[in-house]
């Protein structure tokens, strides 16, 4: 039971390395090793007996590593959402000429443009105002009943399903941005226009203020639109969990 608990620790251990809000800098160390023995903690007793004998040192090593680096993919699974936000601030602050406006992003522990950080914060609200970390505990225990502790195999179907992931960020944050770009270009077309006009014109520094001012209007008007793809795109998050955790244990996943 000791042993058992001790390998649930581990894979909660990994979890929380990676996952979304509470691996950041900014929650301290002793923080995260105590929601590791806690989230054990409740996990160890509702798992169904196990039987594990401990063969040799080398098993055991195999063992620990196996487990701290399921727990390391599943915690990253839940991080696409938040790299799909990033990427929608990042395109949003290229098309507004914000990327000198930066500031500290916790989610990425470093200086990132304004508009990733507050998307970052409206993701992090999301995700407490959903109850996903609640999802996300419940989701774990339930794990165990498709990926046993250490059956964690790595496999092309697991390399396919994050390349897809990964793919997908760059689509989400197109899609999110999209109504930002729409209207940068069609600030820069109209202005472009004018320039042919009137050659006197500068066109960059005329433009600029223009859109600055209709882009951020609209980045406030799409606010709910972006809120809502945000609580869609969590919502998935422990069927995304429970579906990696069947590729590393060799299930087939539900469709």
């Amino acid at each position: 039971m000791l042993f058992r608990s001790l390998l649930v620790m581990v894979r909660a251990g990994g979890l929380i390395l990676t996952l979304p809000v509470f691996s950041g800098n900014q929650v301290p160390r002793q923080l995260k090793v105590a929601l590791g023995v806690l989230l054990a903690t409740l996990a160890a007793p509702l798992l169904p007996a196990v039987e594990l004998k401990v063969d040799s040192l080398w098993w055991l090593i195999q063992v620990v590593f196996v487990e701290i680096t399921a727990g390391a993919v599943l915690g990253f699974i839940c991080r696409f959402t938040f790299f799909a936000l990033d990427v929608t601030g990042t395109l949003i602050a290229n098309e507004l000429g914000l990327n000198m406006a930066t500031i500290l992003n916790p989610g990425s522990n470093s200086a990132a443009p304004i508009t990733s950080t507050l998307l970052y914060w409206l993701a992090v609200v999301t995700f407490f105002g959903l109850d996903i970390h609640h999802w996300v505990i419940a989701f774990f225990i339930r794990t165990y009943s498709v990926l046993p502790m250490g059956a964690a195999h790595g496999s092309e179907e697991l390399m396919r399903n994050v390349l897809t992931h990964t793919g997908w960020i760059l689509s989400a944050g197109i899609q999110i941005a999209a109504p930002v770009m729409a209207v940068a270009f069609l600030v820069t077309w109209v202005f472009s226009m004018l320039g042919r006009a009137v050659p006197q014109m500068n066109v960059f520094s005329e433009s600029m203020p223009v859109r600055v001012l209709s882009g951020l209007f609209v980045f406030a008007m799409s606010m709910r639109f972006i809120g809502d793809h945000t609580a869609n795109f969590l919502r998935r998050i422990p069927d995304d969990f429970v579906r990696v955790a069947q590729v590393l244990g060799h299930i087939a996943p539900n469709p």
